[in-house]
């Protein structure tokens, strides 16, 4: 039986661009107040920025969320504010790689960081390291779900250099012909599989 119990918070480091200190920040279930700072906050900043996500609705993310089971919600939050967001599928999703068919992985939905950390938006970013705690913690949750670290996800068009370049080992599996806009599909090859 799986453990679908959701992790507690923990802390994760990210860089301050402007004075290159490491600081502490919070993982967390996404709660009011995170969905609040992407409305209030993120908004406002990505509408007309021509981002891939820019008419994403994080409230609307969550209220379906609570109707499927499997899916969860997490966020990063330093100094009060919310630094990114993110939407696993830990139920519904299987893996597509031939050698690891149909085998159970973390799927993420939606990842998303605050437009003051995208280079593109706000150069230099304020945080550097949010996307890629939320891709290492996916993998973490893959592990502790027993899927042994595997993950996939679409990549947004814009997204496709920062997944390419991840630490964790994505393969790139080309454009999927079952996803509607034709998202490149990105997924982990664990070797170690029994």
């Amino acid at each position: 039986m799986l453990n679908l119990l959701i992790p507690l918070s923990r802390i994760i480091q990210l860089l301050q661009v402007q004075d290159q200190q490491i600081v502490d920040a919070i993982l967390t279930e996404v709660t009011d107040k995170h969905l609040e700072d992407a409305k209030t906050l993120w908004e406002p900043i990505l509408e007309g920025s021509g981002q891939d996500d820019e008419y994403w609705n994080w409230v609307g993310k969550s209220r379906r969320s609570k109707l499927l089971p499997g899916d969860e919600l997490y966020a990063i939050e330093c100094e009060g504010i919310t630094q990114g967001l993110m939407m696993l599928d830990v139920l519904k999703k299987r893996c597509l790689i031939e050698s690891q068919l149909r085998r159970r992985l973390v799927y993420i939905s939606a990842l998303a960081t605050a437009p003051w950390n995208r280079p593109v938006i706000t150069n230099p970013p304020t945080y550097k390291g949010v996307g890629g705690n939320l891709v290492d913690f996916a993998v973490a949750r893959s592990h502790e779900l027993g899927y042994q670290g595997r993950i996939g996800l679409h990549a947004l068009p814009g997204a496709l250099g920062f997944y390419r370049k991840l630490r964790v080992g994505l393969l790139n599996c080309g454009p999927d012909p079952e996803e509607p806009d034709n998202l490149v599909y990105f997924e982990t090859l664990r070797i170690d599989d029994p």
